[in-house]
């Protein structure tokens, strides 16, 4: 359920081995790559993994493991997506990826806009991502994930909902459909 504290959080993504020695390229996500400093452990396929060493590499991060010795060893490992121990993070008032996908988004006046379908990172240079949402014909359209454009609140069903509350010109049509 979006808004409830799980044991652990998504913090990467491994996308390919690099190299022969069982360093992997891990995809972001979070805003803490020191999550994915060595000594730090993570969960993934069934595995707890130990890391030895990581460096950021072309917006990714490079990442050796213990255990995981060479390229084939590594390749096996290609898609799993990585967790971490929640340590008390995040704050209040902050959601991770897999907490808003499958929320309702609704405008200021409670119409229903579809559902958040993908969070989509863009480089850090934008300042935001995106929200995919999908309408139920399931065509979708995207969101800026700005505080000033949306917030979260309770539902008349008590589950929590994105409200799209101040919407940039143009996004919105005047039937409130995006």
């Amino acid at each position: 359920m979006p808004g409830q504290p799980s044991e652990r959080i998504e913090v990467g993504r491994i996308v390919k081995p690099h190299g022969i020695r069982g360093e992997v390229v891990v995809a972001l996500l979070t805003d803490r790559p020191e999550r994915l400093r060595a000594g730090e452990r993570l969960h993934g396929a069934g595995r707890t993994f130990t890391v030895v060493r990581s460096r950021p590499h072309q917006g990714r991060m490079l990442v050796t493991f213990e255990d995981v010795a060479d390229r084939s060893a590594a390749e096996a490992l290609r898609g799993t997506v990585l967790e971490a121990d929640r340590d008390g993070e995040p704050e209040e008032d902050t959601y991770l990826a897999s907490e808003l996908v499958g929320m309702a988004v609704v405008d200021d006046r409670g119409r229903d806009l579809g559902t958040v379908d993908a969070l989509i990172e863009l480089p850090a240079a934008a300042q935001y991502d995106l929200l995919e949402v999908r309408r139920h014909d399931d065509s979708t359209w995207l969101l800026p994930a700005v505080e000033d454009y949306v917030g979260i609140d309770e539902g008349p069903d008590g589950t929590e909902r994105l409200v799209v509350t101040s919407p940039p010109p143009g996004l919105l049509d005047e039937a409130g459909e995006a």
